[in-house]
């Protein structure tokens, strides 16, 4: 058995692992048993976009535009986990 190697840019290494995490998050997100042992947690605006998979300006757009629901205090924005969960079960 021969080895093979196959070369891929680290932009596309990327794009493809938030794709899988994405994927994984929406299935996590539409399963039912979510709610059993979930723990409410607030993030701040770079924690919730690197869990979506955007920039925190995206994130930032998306909350002017009353799609995901936060909080603004002062420059900085918070989100709850279960309000970014929300959003994901409605992107479906």
């Amino acid at each position: 058995m021969q080895t093979q190697f196959v070369t891929i840019t680290v932009d596309d290494l990327v794009n493809v692992m938030t794709q899988v995490v994405r994927a994984e998050v929406q299935s996590l997100a539409t399963n039912p048993m979510i709610g059993e042992g979930f723990t409410d947690e607030l993030w701040d605006r770079k924690k919730a976009a690197e869990f979506l998979g955007i920039s925190e300006q995206t994130l930032t757009k998306v909350y002017l535009e009353g799609r995901i629901a936060g909080q603004k205090s002062g420059r900085k924005y918070h989100f709850l986990k279960s309000s970014i969960i929300q959003f994901l079960k409605r992107s479906n």
